[in-house]
């Protein structure tokens, strides 16, 4: 694998001076430069602690990507964003499964019983599964990302980041906005929004996108084209204010995507595997298109009461998601014209010439339901004195049915079946919590908090095998063969959360503090890939971290320059992470989930924004991440025997190893330059460049699986009218069409992977009153 050299990091932190002048720093967010006045870098205000502050004086690694910005930077999906953030990874390849890390931290297990690292939030609603990526981005106030373990104001799992959507809320005042594009890949995409005040005290407003393009792929044995995309959002807000005191929101959001499945390549080929490379990585012959099918949405209702003392919040939520994922992960073709089958309607292994077809041929058929409610009430006081409070309490109840159908063939193992593998789960999750805030002077304070969790989880699994066995046999309760089996427990889990945090500003444009915080994720089922009931009810352990943290955000050259650093060291206990488990050399590797005893992850975020001149801003943001597992983590793997001139399992301990999905250096840098034309126009350039260390897919750091640093250069250009209605842009992404890995695995001698979008460009035209 290739690793960072010290000419790069020079590069790097060179980069970063240049930028930040004679500071040294990283900008808050790359695509907050919208937010920069002619003044200066312009003030965010965000609820990253459910009360509103600036970010500059918010005790926490805060990244807060306005709406305006959004818009400005094309980003339409989340994937944009995370892709935009350092020390973010981010791989979408599975609708229902997405696999999201943040500072070395996240998931990437299967199954109804599991729990995302990352909680993903909409106007303070819990967005459950994968509902947190699939939704369509439009018509937001802003986006924030918050790093590390979120215990105690958030809860619910979110051991490694917070990212909360917040809409833009209607007013009396009447705004409204269209806007329309094109680009390459036959793609087209409009939007539309319209609020304002609809009676006394009564507003609205009602948004909604929808975009299309061709795949990014082609299947040459179906014709058609892979990785395309079809999507439509609708957003609805009714905002009642009969009172200077009370604040009541309705919101409604509705998402429909539709896409084929995703491309699979084989990368690098096992020696059967050499003929069946296909020459051109994106177009091949496949024997289905798959798809990668979402429908979410959900109704929330939020009341705010001001009863003087302090603001009395209750959050009511309904959710409902829907996912649909179909693909051959084996991207293989099998000709079945030529497969010969026995008496019994098998395929008769030993009749065919087995060097004539690919190793294995892997459909993968996911289907997952999920329906929540939720409910939040708090009260954040609001006292003349030096202390003040946050006190609330949280309910959750969660159904998740997912039903895995897997057909294969593998011709090596002269295997060929069904799997079929169902999955419920029905959970509560029930919460108190409480932070309050001492203030010894005006400029030094200390703010202490702590969340009880408890999590009461029901899991049913139906498992069922037709043909040949994937893995080991199943058995019965009793230990006799069989082929299906039915098992179901219940477990409760719970955890207490502290945070204490101390912050001083011991200057206007100073502010400092120190974190220690504690997270907790629940615990699950390996049920999922168990071959007998016992196994089934196997639980595995929740997952703890305790993240220390210190921080300075700052401001210099009267306002024209943002300057923020923090540092982190997180200890992780009983890190839940999936592994291939290889427990028959006759078999095909089981997917397992396992707890590694310890891990650690630790780092330094450096974040600049400058306005150097009037017009002209500049930003730059570096991650530097130590990921490592500290404590025990068994894998095995095959290697020859010379006493048995055979392959046996040999269990190997990962303790030391690198974290997947952890880049050691990120950074990111950019800039947006507007300059006046005439008196009535303006003209623009944008341009943003990512940059990512090499790192590796799994946690045995295999060179097979690790990916190489990789950059990525996106840019816009165009011509806007001075009071800024009309906005026409020329934008390309991944300008220099990079081809680079978004998803890698090592099956049978093979490495599989599919691939993040290639340059992809377009023209929009935007209007807003």
């Amino acid at each position: 694998m290739k690793r960072t050299g010290k000419m790069k990091v020079a590069l790097m932190i060179g980069a970063a001076a240049v930028l930040a002048l004679p500071a040294t720093g990283l900008a808050q967010d790359a695509a907050s430069v919208a937010e920069a006045e002619a003044v200066g870098v312009g003030d965010i205000i965000v609820t990253a602690r459910k009360r509103e502050e600036s970010l500059q004086t918010t005790p926490l690694s805060v990244s807060a990507f306005s709406g305006d910005a959004l818009d400005k930077a094309g980003i339409e999906e989340f994937s944009e964003i995370a892709s935009r953030v350092p020390g973010f990874t981010f791989n979408p390849d599975n609708v229902s499964e997405p696999n999201i890390f943040l500072r070395g931290i996240g998931t990437d297990i299967e199954s109804a019983a599991s729990s995302a690292a990352i909680g993903f939030f909409l106007n303070d609603v819990y967005l459950p599964r994968a509902q947190g990526t699939a939704i369509e981005l439009f018509d937001l106030e802003r986006v924030e990302i918050v790093r590390g373990p979120q215990g105690t104001l958030y809860g619910k799992n979110v051991v490694g980041g917070a990212i909360n959507f917040i809409t833009r809320k209607p007013t009396d005042e009447f705004r409204a906005g269209m806007e329309a594009g094109i680009g390459n890949y036959a793609a087209f995409d409009v939007k539309a929004n319209v609020a304002g005040g609809i009676a006394d005290g009564l507003s609205g407003s009602i948004a909604a996108t929808a975009r299309r393009r061709d795949g990014f792929a082609f299947n040459t044995f179906t014709g058609n084209d892979m990785e395309d995309l079809s999507a439509f959002g609708v957003l609805g807000q009714l905002r009642y204010q009969p009172s200077d005191s009370l604040d009541i929101l309705l919101t409604g959001d509705l998402t429909r995507r539709r896409a084929q499945g995703k491309w699979v390549d084989i990368l690098i080929p096992s020696d059967h595997n050499i003929p069946f490379v296909n020459p051109d990585r994106r177009r091949g012959p496949n024997n289905i298109d798959g798809k990668q099918d979402a429908d979410l949405g959900g109704v929330h209702l939020t009341a705010d009461w001001d009863t003087g003392s302090g603001t009395l919040t209750s959050i009511t939520a309904y959710r409902e998601g829907s996912f649909v994922a179909v693909n051959n992960d084996a991207g293989s073709f099998i000709d079945f014209t030529r497969l010969v089958y026995g008496p019994d309607g098998r395929i008769d292994f030993g009749a065919i010439d087995r060097d004539a077809f690919n190793d294995d041929y892997f459909v993968n058929n996911k289907d997952e339901k999920v329906e929540s409610f939720s409910q939040e009430l708090r009260f954040n006081s609001d006292f003349d004195g030096p202390f003040n409070f946050l006190a609330g309490l949280y309910y959750q109840h969660e159904k998740v049915k997912r039903v895995e159908n897997s057909d294969y063939i593998f011709v090596e193992f002269f295997a060929q079946g069904e799997e079929i593998g169902e999955t419920r789960l029905k959970s509560d999750t029930w919460a108190a919590f409480v932070e309050g805030t001492y203030d010894f002077t005006e400029t030094l304070g200390l703010t202490a908090g702590i969340r009880y969790t408890r999590d009461n989880k029901r899991f049913a699994v139906y498992r069922e095998t037709i043909g040949d066995f994937l893995g080991a046999e199943f058995e019965d309760e009793n230990g006799n063969f069989t082929r299906s089996f039915t098992a179901s427990d219940k477990q409760s889990w719970d955890a207490w959360t502290p945070s204490v945090n101390l912050h001083w500003q011991p200057a206007e444009d100073v502010y400092l503090y120190a974190l220690v915080s504690k997270g907790y994720k629940s615990g699950g089922w390996n049920g999922e890939n168990a071959t007998n009931p016992g196994e089934a009810r196997v639980s595995y352990d929740p997952e703890y971290a305790w993240n220390y943290e210190i921080g300075a955000k700052t401001m210099w050259l009267d306002n024209r320059l943002r300057l923020n650093l923090t540092g982190f060291w997180t200890e992780y206990k009983d890190l839940q992470t999936q592994q291939f488990v290889i427990f028959d050399p006759n078999l095909p590797a089981d997917n397992v989930i396992a707890n590694a005893g310890k891990a650690r992850v630790k780092g330094i975020e450096l974040e600049t924004q400058m306005v150097p001149v009037d017009g002209l801003t500049l930003f730059a943001n570096y991650t530097y991440m130590d990921a490592k597992i500290t404590g025990d983590l068994i894998s095995t793997a095959l290697q020859f025997d010379t006493s048995c001139f055979c392959s046996v399992p040999v269990p190997t301990n990962l303790k030391g190893n690198v974290l997947r999905r952890s880049p050691e250096n990120s950074f990111s840098i950019g800039g947006d330059l507007t300059v006046p034309i005439t008196d009535r126009f303006e003209g623009f350039v944008r341009a943003d460049y990512s940059w990512t260390d090499g790192f590796f897919f799994d946690n045995e750091n295999s060179d097979r699986t690790a990916q190489d640093s990789v950059g990525v250069l996106n840019g816009s250009l165009g011509l806007q009218t001075e009071d800024g209605k009309w906005t026409f842009t020329l934008w390309a992404k991944n300008l220099t069409n990079e081809l680079y890995e978004s998803g890698k695995s090592d099956v049978i001698g093979s490495v599989l992977v599919s691939y993040a979008p290639p340059r992809t460009y377009g023209a929009s035209l935007k209007w807003k009153y």
